[in-house]
């Protein structure tokens, strides 16, 4: 019998999976949102093609089961939100992005428990669990469409990082409540008061505990990424134990396993990016990106056999289409509310603004999906209004993944928040020029062309040689037309963000040889961040800024101390650490400067722009360069003791990356022994992080062994 049932459910896991892959390949031709066609095609599967196969009809009975919800899916959905967040851009904007994961979810849970408790005359912790589990959101369709669209990275930080963190918040507060309803002190009917202490009490602890069992996990996945540079199984295998190890250890424990995956998520995504190479980087992002579709895929395929299983959803709530459009409004209202406030409070104390439609699109993006649906069938079978709640649920996930999921890419649109269709068409041109010139160049130094026939081999020639002269053509018309277009300046802006982006780039790279340290690239990355809101605002004149070595409140306390103790040797500490950061920043500037006036040269040539079309960004970068040239050779720094090592340092940092690229060409190119150069690939990384962690010594900043 327990054969039988093994048997049953891998054929049911495969029949998904199947579903998911032919989802998949459909719905890239179709263009349509890859969650919202697998709500609908879990429906139709359901519906239509399970009750006629005997082996399919166990799905309706039992599946999916409450534990193969919480503890199969769940973490890795987690982990893999939590290790692609950009940790450093989300501390930037981590104090907006808090309000509203634990202030925003309670607030809007109890928007949401007060109107529906009102409206359909049931208990009120019921209408509060409901609100619990609902007022989570998840990003998965939403960033999909960001990244097709090319929103700031600052909008998409906001959106994403809330989701993780209100996962978590939304996970404890549905935890509480369902606590509550079945807590016997409850009979004794507990004040408000008293409710809201046990309910404070059971948040602190389980949010505490959590972090902490997830801090210490990650701190141990962090000592074997770092002792293991190279091995991309072990990143994998070790990243996936955390995952489900760190949320049964909290569940077990009493605490969150939500915040223990994300505890453990964040610092192993430090980890990745600060202790292995790029090649292994991306291994275990793809890795994670693998997971996350399996996790996606097999939820929302069992939100549209959730569906099908609820046969009339409207009977379910009272008042009929009233009911549902009211529900829907609670929702909307709960969502609209803590968004604005907390902008509001956010934008009145820091000189980084979050613009109002940065404001709209995190309101209309708070699409409800997987972790909704998961914490909704995870409810007891005997738990009264299940079926209204499940409703509820089912209802509201529906329209943010079909009304707000489909208009929400238009509305980044109407805002200009997105490429414009300039854009779109000058990506179109740029390739096909790219890849025309491509073709004939490689047809000029193939080492066939001695094998070849000529005659042919020069058709083919001539064909792609008058190709990339029409392609040409094509590419100066459209310059003439964007003219003519009120919209032109769009196209100044497409330059100013490729500018922005490859800078971005020249930073990771340097960090990744170890040539500047791991704050200073954490401050001129989130810099290139706060130009980018500038550009895509309009303002196409933003400020020239050579590095911020501390917060405005930092450098408050640092004055404030400086005054009562001037010769303190902490402040003298202080000033070294902030003397040797602006070294390697005024480096990495001039050289990411230089390498980006370049490449925007380059651009212009290939896409046949008159250079004069982009002199102010051009001129932006000389005095970018010759702000770092200017410090690096000013009295204070030239002959200095810092500047001798940063010097010494940079040196032996060049010719190790040296090393390292070379090792790593003659591996791809098959040269010599790969695994005796994998050894010594792995000795020299291991060089690199031990000179990286004597320079952090020395500028007084504390990292973890």
């Amino acid at each position: 019998m327990e054969h039988n049932l093994i048997i049953a459910n891998e054929i049911i896991i495969i029949a998904l999976l199947l579903v998911a892959i032919i989802a998949s390949m459909t719905l890239r031709h179709l263009k349509m949102p890859y969650t919202i066609g697998l709500v609908l095609i879990g429906y139709g599967f359901s519906e239509f093609i399970v009750p006629h196969i005997d082996a399919l009809k166990p799905i309706g009975p039992y599946f999916p089961a409450v534990d193969i919800i919480l503890y199969i899916f769940l973490p890795p959905l987690i982990f893999e939100s939590a290790i692609a967040v950009n940790t450093r851009l989300l501390n930037r904007n981590l104090f907006p992005v808090l309000c509203l994961a634990i202030f925003g979810v309670i607030i809007s849970a109890g928007i949401i428990g007060y109107m529906i408790a009102w409206y359909f005359a049931i208990p009120l912790l019921f209408a509060l669990l409901f609100g619990a589990l609902i007022s989570s959101t998840d990003p998965v369709a939403v960033i999909s469409i960001f990244k097709e669209v090319g929103v700031p990275k600052r909008l998409q930080i906001l959106v994403e990082g809330e989701s993780l963190l209100n996962d978590a918040c939304s996970i404890i507060m549905f935890q509480l409540v369902l606590l509550l309803i079945s807590h016997p002190l409850l009979k004794n009917d507990l004040s408000f008061f008293e409710t809201s202490a046990l309910f404070t009490s059971q948040l602190l602890t389980s949010f505490v505990g959590g972090v902490f069992i997830g801090v210490i996990a990650g701190l141990i996945l962090r000592v074997i990424l770092r002792k293991t540079p190279l091995h991309s199984h072990i990143h994998q295998t070790a990243t996936l134990v955390a995952a489900y190890l760190t949320y049964l250890l909290g569940d077990e424990m009493g605490f969150s396993g939500v915040i223990a995956v994300v505890s453990c998520g964040f610092i192993t995504a430090r980890a990745v990016s600060d202790w292995i190479g790029p090649d292994r980087r991306e291994e275990l992002n793809h890795f994670w990106e693998y997971i996350g579709f399996l996790a996606n895929s097999l939820i929302f395929l069992l939100v549209g056999i959730t569906i099908s299983s609820l046969q009339d959803l409207s009977l379910l709530i009272k008042g009929g289409i009233l009911g549902i459009f009211f529900l829907i409004g609670a929702v909307l209202l709960a969502r609209f509310v803590p968004i604005v406030g907390t902008f509001a409070i956010f934008n009145r104390f820091t000189r980084h603004k979050i613009p109002f439609s940065y404001q709209i699109v995190c309101f209309w993006g708070g699409l409800r999906g997987a972790v909704a649906i998961a914490l909704v069938l995870s409810l007891p079978l005997s738990l009264p209004f299940r079926d209204l709640i499940i409703a509820f649920s089912v209802l509201t996930v529906l329209f943010s993944i079909f009304v707000q999921g489909m208009t929400i890419g238009p509305l980044i649109q109407y805002l200009e928040l997105g490429q414009s269709r300039l854009l779109r068409r000058f990506y179109q041109v740029y390739g096909d020029i790219v890849t025309s010139r491509a073709a004939q160049s490689s047809l000029l130094k193939s080492d066939l062309a001695g094998i070849i026939d000529s005659a042919i081999l020069d058709e083919y020639i001539r064909t792609y040689r008058e190709k990339s002269q029409y392609t040409e053509q094509k590419v100066r018309e459209f310059w003439q037309e964007v003219h003519q277009n009120p919209d032109r300046m769009s196209v100044i802006r497409l330059f100013w963000l490729e500018a922005l982006h490859y800078e971005q780039k020249q930073y990771r790279q340097l960090y990744d040889d170890g040539l500047i340290l791991s704050p200073v690239y954490a401050e001129l990355q989130y810099q290139t961040t706060i130009r980018e809101d500038f550009i895509q605002s309009g303002n196409y004149h933003p400020p020239i800024r050579l590095y911020a070595p501390e917060s405005r409140y930092g450098l408050w306390l640092y004055r404030f101390i400086r005054r009562i103790f001037p010769n303190s040797a902490m402040l003298k500490s202080y000033q070294n650490r902030i003397d040797i950061h602006l070294i390697f920043a005024s480096v990495a500037v001039f050289v990411a400067s230089s390498a980006t006036i370049e490449y925007l040269e380059r651009l212009s040539q290939w896409v046949c722009l008159d250079s004069a079309e982009i002199t102010d960004i051009v001129d932006f970068y000389k005095k970018f360069e010759q702000k770092a040239l200017s410090y690096l050779t000013s009295e204070h720094v030239v002959g200095s003791q810092n500047l001798s090592y940063v010097s010494g340092y940079l040196a032996e940092r060049t010719a190790g990356a040296g090393m390292i690229h070379m090792l790593g060409h003659h591996i791809e190119e098959g040269i010599g022994d790969e695994k005796t150069l994998g050894h010594i690939i792995d000795r020299l990384i291991k060089e690199k992080n031990k000179a990286k962690k004597k320079v952090f010594l020395l500028c007084g900043d504390q990292i973890m062994p």
